[in-house]
C-alpha cells in the first residue's frame, strides 16, 4: 500500500519588479513510499532557479533521512538553473558516500542541462519514473 505526505517547499519571493519572472519560486514536493520495490519516491514540481534552489536542496535532505532507495521524480518541472544543477551534484556526492541507492526521473528539461554539464556521469537518470524503480530493483537495493 502507497503511504504519501505531500510538502510545499517556498524560496524566497521575487523581488525583482521589473524581470519577466513573475512567479513565487514556489516548488512543489510530494513523498510517496511505491508499493512494489519499497523505494521512496520524491517527486519536485516547478521551477528550481537561483531563488528556489535552498528549497530544492532542504526538499532533497529531507527526502535522504533514511536509508531507504530513493527516485527523485522532476518529471514535472519545468526549468533547471545552474543552481538546482549545483545542488543535485552536492546531493549525488552525499549518496555516493552513504552508498545511497537512488536515481532521478526527468523530462527534457531536466535532463538535456544534466546531460550538457556531464552530470549523468555521476548521476543515475532516467526518463520516466517506472525506469528508474525497474533499474533500482535490478540493483536489489529496493
Amino acid at each position: 500500500m502507497k503511504s504519501s505526505r505531500s510538502v510545499s517547499a517556498v524560496a524566497a519571493p521575487h523581488c525583482d519588479r521589473g524581470s519577466r519572472l513573475g512567479h513565487d519560486h514556489e516548488i512543489g514536493v510530494a513523498v510517496e513510499a511505491a508499493a512494489p520495490g519499497g523505494a521512496t519516491i520524491g517527486r519536485i514540481s516547478g521551477d528550481i532557479d537561483v531563488l528556489a534552489a535552498p528549497s530544492f536542496a532542504l526538499a532533497l535532505a529531507d527526502l535522504a533521512q533514511d536509508d531507504a532507495a530513493l527516485v527523485i521524480d522532476m518529471t514535472g518541472v519545468d526549468f533547471v538553473g545552474t543552481s538546482a544543477l549545483s545542488v543535485l551534484s552536492t546531493f549525488a556526492e552525499s549518496a555516493r558516500q552513504r552508498h545511497m541507492t537512488w536515481a532521478l526521473a526527468g523530462n527534457r528539461a531536466v535532463l538535456r542541462p544534466i546531460q550538457a554539464t556531464g552530470l549523468d556521469t555521476k548521476i543515475p537518470t532516467w526518463d520516466s519514473v517506472r525506469k528508474a524503480l525497474d533499474w533500482i530493483d535490478a540493483r536489489g537495493h529496493a
